[in-house]
């Protein structure tokens, strides 16, 4: 299942993520109903976090009334109608990507497969990649930066 990723390298910390989730999902412009969260790590980084779409979600586990589940899509989300407010989901997130909102769980629903945050970030800090993309592609710039020259040729 895909999530939403942050380059560090690219977010500049505008929080432009923040209000654009807020926006569609809240009808609010409000960083605080949001299901993304910037976090600054001083001097100077920032990073968007969002739902990793757990393959085993821990959130999903700690649920004691089985308001978080896994859609026919594959992605994970919240049944706010179930939900009862206790924050266990937030206590078992390893990613802290949950919030309550208004006295609910929230957290990243993918907008249906196609982010607004991702669509809508300046910078294009954000994509939406599946696990293991990442990783995949640090290998190759590794490989790239120490192939030997007479190759490049």
């Amino acid at each position: 299942m895909p999530y939403v990723f942050c380059d560090l390298e690219k977010c500049t910390g505008c929080r432009t993520c923040e209000l654009v989730c807020s926006g569609v999902h809240e009808k609010v412009f409000n960083p605080k109903k949001s299901r993304i969260r910037v976090v600054r790590r001083e001097p100077a980084i920032d990073v968007a976090l969002t739902c990793r779409q757990c393959a085993d979600p821990p959130c999903m586990r700690a649920c004691p009334s089985g308001a978080i589940r896994r859609t026919k899509a594959g992605v994970v989300e919240v049944d706010v109608a179930r939900c009862i407010g206790c924050s266990l989901c937030v206590e078992a997130c390893p990613f802290g990507a949950i919030s309550i909102i208004e006295g609910k769980a929230a957290k990243c629903d993918l907008c249906g497969g196609d982010p607004a945050c991702v669509r809508l970030c300046m910078p294009e800090a954000l994509r939406l990649i599946e696990p293991g993309q990442v990783a995949a592609e640090k290998r190759l710039a590794i490989a790239q930066a120490v192939r030997p020259r007479s190759l490049l040729r």
